[in-house]
């Protein structure tokens, strides 16, 4: 990130509900990024819902965040969009 993005600021967002939790040592992973990368303010959100088109121009809107500056990780089979659908979200592999 600190390579490719002009911020200090990363905002780390899981988007959960009755079907997906928490990965289990998720927490433990981003404390160690935390003091891995002193000089960026990680912060992190978890969000009750489902993860989708709708829930992306929600949060662009609510933090003033073009869609294009927001990522998201390597999506498994189940994701019910195509990577296109997601409003111009750039893919982390």
């Amino acid at each position: 990130m600190q390579e490719n993005e002009i911020t200090t600021r990363l905002k780390i967002v899981t988007v959960v509900n009755d079907k997906k939790k928490l990965p289990e040592g998720f927490m433990s992973d981003l404390e160690t990024l935390d003091r891995a990368y002193p000089e960026i303010d990680i912060e992190y959100e978890q969000i009750e819902g489902n993860f989708g088109p709708v829930l992306i121009n929600e949060l662009s809107a609510r933090w003033k965040v073009p869609t294009n500056f927001m990522f998201i990780s390597s999506p498994s089979d189940r994701l019910t969009y195509s990577i296109s659908e997601l409003k111009g979200v750039r893919l982390i592999m």
